[in-house]
């Protein structure tokens, strides 16, 4: 999924417009619906663990009851922190950064932005993403790789305008 954000020169301090891309994988349910998930499955679990108690006498069910609520939430708390990933560019008159990380910037770079260029390069099944790296003269920074097609398409077409594009895969046809 991404979003762009256009400032233009007069609504920020710097008075430089302002290209601002943020990346970050299609996720079907936020933490909160992840919440809603685990207490309606608890809820379930716990009456399906009461029910079996009351009707045979058994206390055993209780501790794998727990478990499996415990098992659950830990694997969708897991699946949810992976997905809040990350990539912010901004583009403005003369820098470039990049920002990755999960709930912080765990990675940052802030180049020159005539110095930069994006490189594409052609996936090998027409299903894929290409793959786009940010460049300078010293450093490149993959973004993107969790991006659908469509997505890295539409980050192309933004970002041709701002610099320069090697190894451009992008077709007007497709």
């Amino acid at each position: 999924m991404i979003t762009i954000e256009h400032q233009p020169a007069s609504d920020n301090a710097s008075n430089a417009a302002v290209t601002r891309i943020t990346l970050s994988p299609n996720r079907s349910l936020s933490w909160e619906g992840n919440k809603r998930v685990i207490w309606s499955l608890a809820a379930l679990i716990i009456f399906i663990a009461i029910g079996f108690s009351v009707v045979t006498g058994t206390w055993v069910i209780w501790p794998f009851a727990v478990f499996k609520i415990l098992a659950l939430s830990a694997g969708l708390y897991y699946v949810s922190w992976k997905l809040s990933y990350q990539h912010t560019i901004t583009v403005s008159e003369s820098t470039l950064s990049i920002e990755k990380g999960s709930y912080r910037p765990r990675g940052s770079w802030q180049w020159q932005k005539q110095q930069s260029r994006l490189i594409t390069t052609e996936s090998k099944h027409n299903w894929e993403a290409p793959s786009l790296v940010l460049s300078n003269d010293k450093e490149e920074v993959v973004i993107g790789n969790f991006l659908s097609r469509d997505d890295a398409m539409a980050v192309i077409d933004c970002l041709k305008n701002e610099m320069p594009v090697v190894n451009n895969c992008y077709n007007a046809d497709q």
